[in-house]
């Protein structure tokens, strides 16, 4: 292990704790920025949760949060990928609460047919056509990112944002008592 007196990182972060970064007055300028986000102990739940609420408030202020101005880009393209990858991070949390097994991937049809039976059964009540309009989304993750690449492309970047908030209050309701909620 690095000596503590030596390594950049600060040893005395909490488990779970993020160290974002160290200022190193000897590098090549006053100021000099070293590292970047250093996960220092993580809790793979806690972060996934986090991490799908996190991507559900950037979803909500880059798609509802603006004011349609002359000027003024509209954030689609960051939306609809954000609201596509929590809704992919809910869903992997649902998977990682039921059986313990961190899944890869973002095939949103793929990593619903993980969830179990009752979880797909009490999200087809709340979200009456959830699995259709995950095979219809189910790699708007990917395809949303690259676009460009894409001579048609078709966005759905509200029903996305939807289908996020259900996935959302699903595991508000079932594996807590705070799940991120958009705010």
């Amino acid at each position: 292990m690095t000596d503590p007196a030596q390594s950049p990182v600060p040893f005395s972060i909490p488990p779970g704790g993020i160290h974002l970064g160290t200022f190193n007055l000897a590098g090549k300028g006053p100021g000099t920025y070293l590292g970047g986000v250093v996960k220092i102990i993580g809790k793979p739940d806690e972060d996934l949760l986090d991490a799908a609420g996190s991507f559900l408030r950037a979803a909500d202020r880059c798609l509802n949060g603006n004011r349609v101005e002359q000027g003024v880009e509209l954030l689609t393209v960051p939306g609809a990928v954000c609201a596509a990858f929590s809704c992919e991070l809910f869903l992997k949390y649902i998977v990682m609460r039921e059986t313990g097994q961190a899944l890869r991937g973002h095939a949103l049809d793929v990593l619903f047919q993980k969830c179990s039976a009752q979880s797909r059964d009490e999200l087809e009540r709340e979200c009456p056509g959830i699995l259709q309009m995950l095979q219809r989304n189910s790699e708007q993750f990917s395809h949303a990112r690259y676009h460009h690449e894409e001579a048609l492309f078709s966005f759905r970047q509200q029903e996305m944002l939807q289908m996020a908030e259900v996935l959302s209050r699903f595991v508000q309701s079932k594996f807590c008592s705070k799940a991120p909620n958009k705010a």
